[in-house]
């Protein structure tokens, strides 16, 4: 097996180690025909990349071929609003989102279910499943709404129905990630997402290191483990 291409990597400009042309190298030696710089949106609390630094992070992206200018969005409101900037989103090769517990929300209602609903799941059942069905909605409604590319690591930090995700995923041609730095985290929802078989899957590394660019082994592991099919794996080669 050959990894084609790692849509989701990070460097220094978040909370990776690494330059954009070390994960540049790090993938050429991977034999890698793309490697996806996907820093946090500016909403992640701790680890966001400013807004006003985004213009400079896309021209040291833009400026090494085989880069290419990604974004890990966050969903900031239960109505599945993103904290793109305007200025960027026309430039960006792909949208990546998902769904991050430490994030400033947009407005009330969303508040409450990021951080009051989260502590009253706590101790309720009941507020479990409102929970469980507000960040469902949420990311639903941002697959609906957004041209979204890959939905991130689902289920990992806030759970979510992910076949009900994976049913939106595959109406509008989202990708799901194999989170391969969470992979025994996410496993779960991707058994639960694989039941829909028309959605189809992107192994990504989550690198916060250049060593980890295009290390897809957890993913690997996971994919025989849960015996899915290789063709629903759209950036690897399974013939090498």
């Amino acid at each position: 097996m050959r990894p084609l291409a790692d849509y989701h990597t990070h460097t220094r400009w978040s909370h990776g180690s690494g330059t954009v042309a070390d994960n540049l190298k790090a993938g050429a030696a991977m034999g890698l025909e793309a490697v996806g710089i996907a820093e946090h949106g500016p909403r992640l609390l701790f680890a966001g990349v400013p807004r006003r630094r985004w213009p400079q992070l896309a021209r040291a992206v833009r400026k090494r071929p085989g880069l290419l200018f990604n974004i890990e969005a966050n969903v900031i409101s239960l109505e599945g609003d993103l904290d793109v900037p305007a200025e960027i989103l026309p430039h960006l090769d792909m949208l990546l989102v998902g769904l991050h517990p430490r994030v400033t929300p947009a407005g009330l209602d969303s508040w409450w279910a990021f951080y009051g609903l989260r502590w009253l799941a706590l101790l309720s059942r009941r507020q479990r499943h409102r929970l469980y069905d507000a960040f469902t909605l949420a990311l639903v409604r941002c697959v609906e709404r957004q041209r979204v590319d890959i939905v991130v690591h689902p289920g990992y930090g806030l759970p979510i129905d992910s076949r009900e995700l994976a049913r939106a995923c595959a109406r509008r041609g989202t990708l799901l990630e194999i989170n391969c730095r969470h992979a025994r985290a996410c496993a779960p929802d991707i058994q639960l997402a694989a039941q829909v078989k028309e959605v189809s899957f992107v192994l990504g590394s989550d690198a916060h290191s250049p060593q980890e660019v295009g290390r897809f082994e957890a993913g690997y592991q996971l994919v025989r483990q849960l015996g899915l099919d290789r063709e629903r794996i759209v950036n690897v080669d399974w013939r090498h």
